[in-house]
């Protein structure tokens, strides 16, 4: 029992210190990655620690650290976003927001392992094989029409998966923002929308405890620092192999994931 929290609040209660010990170093590596692209950190979390603190447990926590890191990004993010491309897809990533945590929080959790390894599977791929790169000689990724399907399907998939909207919506804003500024900014921008529609479906739903804030509280102090470097680190050095290399790496935990739903079920 740590003295300063209230009586019966025991954070990672029942947990052996090495698994806090990856609980720790998830989170380190997904808020690096966040400072680093402005968005994708939960994806990484939730799909490491989902192994050792269950998947409802995993998303509610990669939420809270996903909000301290996020709001340590968002003042520059306010000035570099292409505002013409976010405007339109506010509404539909919302909307997905809302409907895909809403299914989160009646998912059972075998089903909730199965369907998380499925979504992000298909997220990775479909950046992988360049899907929205292939439609975008086709339409025109600036149109609001276009963009609201695009943030719904996204937004749901986050929802429910908590993790991975972006890695969906990130093919799309590749080619529809200018810059690599914009981009970046952009993705900070929505994300912070998707947080807070997140959480607030969330706090509706009964989900937030006072142990899962304290336990958030506890990772504060890494989400700051590797959200800091994942910034320094970016400005210094070119992303693309580093990105290719965690494309492979979700790839993988997808796919692990998959099996390990799969045999809950059977």
């Amino acid at each position: 029992m740590i003295d300063w929290l209230p009586a019966g609040v025991e954070p990672f209660a029942g947990i052996a210190w090495w698994a806090i010990a990856i609980v720790f170093a998830a989170h380190a590596f997904g808020c690096f990655i966040r400072g680093a692209f402005g968005f994708g950190s939960n994806l990484p979390v939730v799909l490491i620690t989902t192994f050792v603190l269950g998947p409802h447990h995993a998303i509610l926590l990669a939420l809270l650290t996903t909000i301290v890191a996020q709001t340590n990004l968002l003042p520059s993010a306010v000035k570099d976003a292409d505002w013409q491309v976010a405007r339109p897809i506010m509404a539909g990533l919302t909307a997905g927001t809302m409907l895909g945590t809403w299914l989160f929080t009646i998912l059972s959790t075998e089903w909730l392992v199965l369907v998380l390894g499925i979504l992000l599977c298909t997220i990775v791929l479909m950046d992988w094989f360049n899907v929205v790169g292939r439609v975008a000689a086709h339409f025109d990724l600036r149109s609001g029409r276009l963009a609201s399907g695009f943030s719904f399907v996204g937004g749901t998939m986050g929802g429910i998966s908590g993790g991975g909207a972006f890695y969906f919506l990130v093919i799309y804003l590749k080619h529809a923002c200018a810059t690599p500024a914009a981009l970046r900014g952009t993705n900070v921008i929505l994300s912070v929308l998707v947080m807070c529609t997140r959480m607030i479906v969330v706090l509706l739903a009964g989900r937030m405890t006072l142990t899962l804030l304290a336990e958030g509280l506890l990772l504060t102090p890494i989400v700051i620092a590797a959200t800091w470097y994942g910034t320094r680190v970016f400005r210094a050095s070119a992303p693309s192999r580093f990105f290719a290399a965690l494309q492979i790496l979700l790839l993988a935990g997808a796919a692990a994931l998959i099996i390990k739903g799969i045999g809950r079920l059977v």
